[in-house]
């Protein structure tokens, strides 16, 4: 198979590379039945991995995140079939996973009425081996549920190839569903900006596959850049600014192999409470007879707090505000059948509550209220130490500081901790700032993962300090990703033409 690259980037990722080699090589990975075909052209998009500097869960709340892009990658090689057939083949996956998948775009309909979403997501999940497909090929249901294109002229094939380590805590789903969206983008010519982009993925995630995520690992995917540190405010979507990281400071992650996901109970569970929290909230400062009973009457404070959470934002809140007027009306645990027949559902359109659990309330919400500010004054102390080299080593004292402090918040507070992840993050302090690490926290999700290390100059020797002493603690071989990746719009896409060689003739 020849492969001739028409449009793009001539330094490309390794996945890139190896799928060309694939094609060259003709492999039977990607040439069958429902595979790729070997003529015509071949649209290649690309989205990185990202490390959750400080921000992590809170983003679901309104808050204010502050993300990078990693040097791991997922990429989409995207082609037109001639029929209505919808194929995703993903590279890879070992043999635990069903490696392809196929469906009509007349699956999306029953006797010629759209399914719903929930019916999407029982097609895609009634078989384990094979609901990976949800990720990328719901991309296509969602497409035409939320109007972004009347009808699919055409069916398309879709190559998955990725070193992202699946609930790794860098957001492997949400790389791969903008590296789909991204090639179906220009396969079609939706002509879709790159928010919309992060918007319809994190669609995928909650609506097909059945993930409460927020949405700053899809908007630091696909806007994020390979110089910069992108700090969003998640209400929901808004980029407020690229950081430049300062001169001879690092971000490192390290992954513990300890598997986590965005749809385990426990991540749901806090999630369920910080909405609780939410909800009882706002129903005491709507209540003229609930605020007269607190004495705070219609003063200009309880308008305040009815404002402040008018958007659904518990990110709103002051740390103050929530110390003098919200804490005590907040219960430590409420069962869920008792919340239910007081107040209702909650607005929260992606979890649930369950009636015959109690949840943690008031714990949850002070975590996203308190995370929310220790990311801002983060972002402070990063810009400072940047703008004043002469204090640089006291401005990241207090970055890391509060790393410490999200990371312990994560454990006692969120209820998404990890020993491997506090064991790792105790190394790393202990080893210190006498050995350039200044910082470490748990990432994302929580209950295992990526550990984010702030660094200050050569931390080489430190690096496999923690390591080596992770192992010896765990018995675990943890793997160190650093570096940066263009996010899927500084990327763009490239373009190959596939032209089957002539067999060899014989004399």
């Amino acid at each position: 198979m020849k492969v001739e690259q028409l449009h793009g980037p001539k330094v490309k990722p390794f996945q890139v590379s190896e799928l060309e080699y694939l094609l060259q090589d003709d492999s039977p990975d990607l040439f069958f039945s429902f595979g790729l075909e070997k003529r015509g052209q071949v649209t290649v998009t690309c989205a990185p991995a990202r490390l959750d500097i400080m921000g992590g869960i809170a983003d679901y709340c309104g808050a204010n995140v502050f993300e990078m892009t990693l040097n791991r990658t997922a990429i989409a090689a995207c082609q037109a079939r001639e029929d209505r057939n919808l194929c995703a083949v993903t590279l890879g996956v070992g043999s635990q996973l069903k490696p392809n998948f196929h469906l009509s775009l007349n699956d999306f309909y029953t006797d010629g009425t759209f399914k719903t979403y929930s019916q999407i997501r029982e097609f895609f999940n009634k078989e384990p081996t094979t609901a990976w497909a949800g990720y990328i090929l719901g991309a296509f249901y969602v497409l035409l549920k939320e109007g972004k294109i009347d009808q699919f002229p055409h069916g398309a094939t879709i190559v998955i190839n990725s070193n992202i380590p699946m609930g790794g805590g860098m957001a492997s789903s949400a790389a791969v569903e903008v590296a789909t969206l991204t090639a179906i983008n220009q396969l079609y010519n939706l002509e879709l900006e790159m928010i919309e982009i992060a918007r319809l993925a994190q669609i995928v995630e909650n609506r097909i596959v059945g993930a409460p995520c927020g949405i700053m690992d899809q908007v630091t995917s696909v806007a994020g850049t390979s110089t910069k540190i992108v700090s969003i405010l998640c209400q929901p979507d808004k980029i407020l600014e690229f950081v430049s990281c300062p001169s001879n400071v690092s971000f490192v992650g390290i992954y513990t192999t300890v598997r986590r996901s965005t749809g385990s109970t426990a991540y749901i569970d806090t999630r369920t409470g910080a909405f609780m929290g939410l909800t009882i909230l706002k129903a005491a400062f709507a209540s003229d007879t609930d605020t007269n009973l607190l004495g705070l009457g219609e003063d200009q404070r309880t308008r305040n707090i009815s404002e402040a959470l008018a958007d659904n934002y518990l990110c709103n809140l002051s740390i103050q505000e929530f110390h003098e007027q919200c804490e005590d009306l907040l219960p430590e645990q409420m069962h869920g059948e008792e919340f239910l027949n007081t107040y209702g559902e909650t607005v929260d359109p992606v979890t649930q509550v369950e009636p015959d659990k109690s949840y943690v309330v008031k714990d949850r919400v002070k975590h996203h209220i308190y995370e929310n500010a220790r990311v801002r004054q983060f972002i402070t102390a990063i810009k400072s130490a940047d703008n004043d080299p002469d204090h640089t080593p006291d401005y990241l004292r207090e970055a890391g500081t509060l790393m410490y402090e999200s990371n312990a918040s994560y454990r006692d507070l969120a209820g998404l901790g990890a020993p491997e992840v506090d064991g790792l993050v105790n190394i790393a302090r202990k080893i210190g700032r006498q050995g350039g690490i200044y910082g470490a926290k748990i990432t994302g999700g929580g209950g295992g993962g990526t550990v984010a290390l702030l660094c200050h100059g050569n931390v080489e020797s430190s690096l496999t300090q923690i390591l080596a002493a992770y192992k010896l603690a765990w018995g675990i071989d943890a793997e160190l990703i650093r570096g940066n990746a263009a996010g899927a719009f500084e990327f763009g896409h490239i373009l190959w033409e596939l032209t089957e060689l002539e067999p060899p003739t014989h004399f």
